[in-house]
């Protein structure tokens, strides 16, 4: 698999983490985060940003409150490939290390400070893979492990770690084969992945976002049966989550069921298109990938028009504005569509 498959494989895991990480502080807190959470998975942005910084004035020496906000930010970027909310996300992730660092040097016992320390320097990492700056990267890795080690030594029964020590440990391990910064390393696959299966049975408050990860997983698995499964129900309950929809996509697209990858890449363009802030190359790939389904249905002339929509889109694009796509870059789909184009037309 290509470096690009896997590194989005991790990229798309992101906003699954960054909405799973907590044990109950207070019901006040729980119901905070339950409400910020409802409001992300409705697209309420906005407002999922401001009913988190009440976390922050809850808890103003705490991480708990700078990483969720750090979170919507990463995932409205994610969700639409931009790059519009990345000042703000990294203002809040390193705010939320600060304060980890500070409070645990002060209560060196608090497991739910490690967990959110722990998750903030994941987190961070992963952003890191974006830039390519690979010591960060790797850096910031094991220190997240480690406050998650350390948590779950705390607290045995926080099962809800064993989600960022699946994320690692699978991921780790698929990474190895083609980055040659990474060290030889036994293969904990199958590791990562029985954790991601405790994390949604004895955890908490994972089971979403972990099913997730886990379809992500089996997708870099080329287990698409089983990564389909997953993504059907999760569509079934978030129809309108970018993410969700174009994973389901191309999922299918493996399978080669034409008809849903058609409905569901227009789908796809039409919610991305409703955001005020929009990615020329998203589009594109959608365009794209709605042509390929109309070519395996028969549908040449209406697959033209997409084509050339797309390739007439590209001429547009500010690649400084936008995140690169998910499992190919965008030259690739580029390239795919063109060369699509030129095939209907008999070039």
């Amino acid at each position: 698999m290509k470096l690009r498959t896997l590194l989005f494989s991790l990229l798309i895991l992101v906003p699954g983490a960054a909405f799973s990480q907590y044990i109950s502080y207070s019901p006040e807190t729980d119901s905070l985060i339950d409400r910020g959470m409802s409001l992300v998975h409705n697209l309420k942005y906005e407002e999922a940003i401001e009913t988190f910084r009440e976390l922050i004035n809850h808890y103003p020496d705490h991480p708990i409150g700078y990483f969720y906000v750090a979170a919507v930010y990463d995932l409205i970027n994610q969700n639409y490939r931009i790059t519009t909310f990345e000042d703000a996300y990294e203002e809040a992730i390193d705010r939320a290390i600060e304060k980890g660092e500070k409070y645990l040097s002060k209560q060196p016992r608090d497991a739910l400070a490690h967990f959110y320390l722990g998750g903030s320097y994941g987190f961070r990492g992963l952003h890191k893979v974006r830039k390519r700056q690979w010591l960060q990267v790797f850096a910031d890795g094991y220190r997240g492990l480690r406050h998650l080690q350390i948590s779950l030594k705390l607290r045995p029964d926080l099962y809800d770690a064993y989600y960022g020590l699946g994320l690692y440990h699978y991921w780790r391990s698929a990474m190895a084969g083609v980055l040659r910064y990474l060290p030889l390393i036994s293969d904990t696959r199958q590791k990562g992945i029985n954790e991601l299966r405790l994390a949604i049975e004895k955890g908490r408050y994972v089971k979403i976002e972990c099913s997730f990860a886990l379809a992500a997983v089996y997708y870099n698995e080329a287990r698409y049966d089983s990564a389909l499964a997953i993504y059907d129900t999760l569509y079934a309950r978030f129809p309108n989550d970018p993410s969700a929809i174009y994973m389901r996509a191309r999922t299918l697209e493996k399978l080669g069921r034409w008809e849903e990858v058609l409905e569901l890449s227009k789908h796809l363009l039409d919610m991305i298109t409703s955001y005020p802030h929009q990615s020329i190359g998203y589009q594109v790939e959608c365009h794209y990938l709605i042509a390929k389904a109309l070519h395996k249905l028969g549908r040449d002339d209406e697959a033209r028009f997409h084509l050339k929509t797309a390739l007439k889109l590209a001429k547009k694009r500010n690649a400084k504005k936008e995140l690169e796509g998910p499992l190919e870059d965008f030259k690739t789909i580029y390239k795919s569509a063109k060369r699509l184009y030129k095939k209907l037309n008999g070039a």
